[in-house]
């Protein structure tokens, strides 16, 4: 007995402790409810220390997310639009079944290279389904039926559109370094190799490491690229256009000077991507290539703790 005339009980007794147990899940799950972004209320962040970029196969296109340590999501580009079946078939991702088997239900950007349906045709789906904050394209207009898809659904979905040229600075938030390299103008005619030459290049780094995305451009706007000089070498190169030998210049390879070469690329395809000519190009400065058609989707992990090492995932 103590002198107010009862046993004190410890708290740590059994049954204290099984209460205060109860107690904190029930603090913990009231304050994940409240963090959902399904109630209203803040929005919950997956941070984590790597950035992360994926190549995702959807066959002879380009289509490729970047996700930042803080949760953002970005998409450069989104294939080709095509049937479910046709795309199980090759063996090939569509990009908006890709996001959501990934668990990315919007996107803080969207960047459209260039106008040809390798590129732009996967993405009206995309524009379709998910909450989108801004569209970056080149400038100018293309007129094609995917063009004018494109036009209607963002009218639709509200979604802003935002001119980008060379020089300009994409703020995708401070841990990310995002430049535009190319283009300077507006596209002057409809030929293939001109709008391939329209591609949006864009130069990203992410601590020590620095990407290299170079859309279709073909010889002659890598030799525009080149004015950048030295500020071009990165460790990753987004292969331009495929592989094709119509974007194998050696002086702009050399200036890259890439540790890994990804070509984004279909199986049999019937352009023949990539050339003999360009792959050999690439051996020659010593770069190591990951392919989509034969790799499958590609995983870019970039930073960690030193934020100057980087590795790759394949499936």
């Amino acid at each position: 007995m103590t002198r107010f005339g009862y046993e004190q009980k410890s708290f740590q007794s059994k049954k204290t402790n099984f209460v205060f147990a109860v107690m904190l899940i029930l603090v913990f799950f009231v304050w994940a409810l409240l963090l959902s972004p399904d109630h209203g209320g803040l929005v919950t962040i997956n941070i984590t220390p790597e950035l992360r970029v994926d190549f995702i196969n959807v066959g002879q296109g380009d289509a490729i997310l970047i996700r930042t340590p803080m949760g953002k999501n970005y998409l450069i580009d989104g294939g080709a639009n095509i049937p479910v079946t046709e795309a199980r078939r090759e063996g090939r991702e569509l990009t908006h079944n890709y996001l959501r088997s990934i668990g990315v239900s919007r996107l803080d950007g969207v960047v459209i290279t260039h106008w040809h349906n390798d590129h732009l045709g996967g993405l009206l789906p995309v524009l379709r389904l998910y909450e989108v904050d801004a569209v970056y394209e080149p400038p100018g207009k293309f007129e094609t039926e995917a063009y004018k898809d494109f036009e209607a659904i963002c009218s639709k979905q509200h979604i802003k559109r935002i001119t980008t040229k060379a020089g300009d600075v994409l703020e995708w938030g401070n841990e990310l370094f995002v430049q535009v390299l190319h283009p300077e103008k507006p596209l002057s005619s409809k030929e293939y190799s001109d709008v391939n030459n329209l591609s949006i290049v864009l130069l990203l780094r992410y601590g020590k490491v620095q990407m290299l995305l170079a859309g279709d451009i073909e010889e002659d706007a890598e030799r525009e690229v080149m004015k950048y000089g030295e500020a071009i070498k990165s460790q990753i190169l987004k292969v331009p256009h495929h592989g094709a030998d119509t974007s194998d210049y050696f002086r702009f390879l050399q200036m890259v000077a890439p540790e890994v070469g990804v070509i984004m690329v279909g199986a049999n395809n019937a352009f023949k991507h990539p050339s003999p000519r360009t792959l050999s190009g690439y051996e020659r400065v010593g770069t190591k290539i990951y392919r989509t058609d034969r790799h499958g989707n590609i995983r870019l992990l970039v930073g960690g703790k030193t934020q100057q090492d980087y590795s790759f995932k394949l499936d």
